[in-house]
């Protein structure tokens, strides 16, 4: 369970229910249960390891995001607060960036995004500031956002930028929204494509101390996007099997539905979740307080790659860690292509490759490894 600290503390909860803000004359498909071209067996050879060198300069503290062009392996990390660049063979060329408050420097970058123009934009969450780099490093401008976000975010080719970020209700801030928006290039929410909204944050008090709980776990609405070719966006309600296609002025171009049901949240699964709080007092009142969906979240990730097939990463149990990561693969068109299982979480795919991130629990070392599809050219 991941908290950011406050004052007062606040933690993430549950969402309510949900509104498009856009036209509703779209296409819709209705997606059959088993894909067209069945498993997909992918035929995958490790070729690179990054983080295992001894030398200080390649190890990693956390890993914040991967990037990867024509040419680098980027990669964020957080604590080190800099973007660590490679080249495709795996040696380490650069480092962008370093811990200050100056002009090219971070707090906390959370996010980056290599944009559609080429530029590494990264996004520092203490101070709510966008950077912009060129693609080997030059530092180019900044600027404030207005809706602080911590989550992945894009950038198109005119510098617009499509992010999901939290609000509090302007008549009840107890009330929170989570929005899919576009940012102009000055960092300003110009439009809301989509619009979520959660329940009253749980009210906490403690040696005199007041605040709002505001917490998150597996078993909340989450909204997930990743971009395909033409610069379409999709979107995904963890809650709901509805893919969106949407253009960049957020009209809906296709709707994706698959009719399934998702099985209810176990008492089992709700200990597991809550018991991640190591604070005892806290954990009593998210004990008492904590709300769950009544049915598990349909899923956890969406990703893409450059042929513009989108994979939906099914949400897997807190009780079912053990089992595999599964993936539905469809393509622009809406249809259901694959089924691929993977002992392993995919943190991105392009150019052939699969990179993941791979922490090991007993002595918190990080790598990343990259595997290449030896048949990625068979794949529809």
């Amino acid at each position: 369970m991941k908290f950011r600290k406050r004052n007062p503390t606040f933690f993430f909860l549950i969402l309510l229910m949900t509104e498009l803000l856009f036209s509703e004359n779209s296409r819709i498909i209705k997606s059959p249960k088993s894909p067209i071209h069945g498993n997909l067996n992918l035929k995958l050879k490790r070729d690179l390891i990054l983080g295992e060198e001894t030398k200080g300069q390649y190890l990693f503290f956390s890993v914040n995001g991967i990037e990867v062009s024509n040419k680098y392996i980027y990669v964020l990390d957080s604590k080190m607060a800099k973007i660590k660049v490679y080249d495709l063979k795996g040696k380490l060329v650069r480092e962008i960036g370093r811990k200050g408050e100056g002009p090219g420097e971070f707090v906390i970058p959370q996010s980056f995004c290599i944009s559609a123009s080429g530029d590494l934009y990264v996004y520092d969450l203490q101070r709510a500031k966008m950077t912009v780099f060129s693609d080997e490093g030059d530092y180019k401008k900044d600027f404030i956002v207005e809706q602080p976000f911590i989550r992945k975010f894009y950038v198109d080719e005119k510098d617009y930028i499509y992010t999901t970020f939290d609000e509090s209700d302007s008549e009840n801030f107890l009330n929170r929204d989570i929005n899919f928006a576009r940012l102009n290039p000055e960092g300003k929410v110009e439009k809301i494509f989509y619009k979520t909204f959660h329940l009253k944050m749980v009210p906490f008090e403690r040696k005199g101390m007041k605040g709002n709980l505001f917490y998150e776990h597996p078993y909340l609405t989450h909204l997930y996007f990743t971009n395909i070719p033409k610069d379409n966006l999709v979107l995904m309600n963890s809650m709901r099997y509805e893919i969106i296609l949407l253009s960049k002025e957020g009209d809906i171009l296709l709707r994706i539905l698959k009719e399934e049901k998702s099985p209810k949240v176990s008492q089992r699964e709700k200990e597991i979740a809550l018991s991640m709080e190591k604070d005892e007092d806290i954990r009593k009142l998210l004990m008492k307080h904590a709300t769950f969906s009544k049915t598990r979240p349909f899923c956890s990730n969406l990703l893409s790659d450059e042929k513009g097939r989108i994979y939906v990463e099914r949400f897997k149990p807190l009780t079912e860690e053990e089992k595999p990561f599964t993936y539905e693969i469809f393509n622009a068109k809406g249809e259901y292509l694959y089924k691929l299982s993977l002992d392993f979480k995919i943190d991105l795919i392009k150019n052939g490759y699969i990179y993941t991130v791979s922490t090991k629990e007993e002595t918190g070392e990080i790598k990343i490894i990259r595997y290449k599809i030896e048949n990625w050219k068979e794949i529809k």
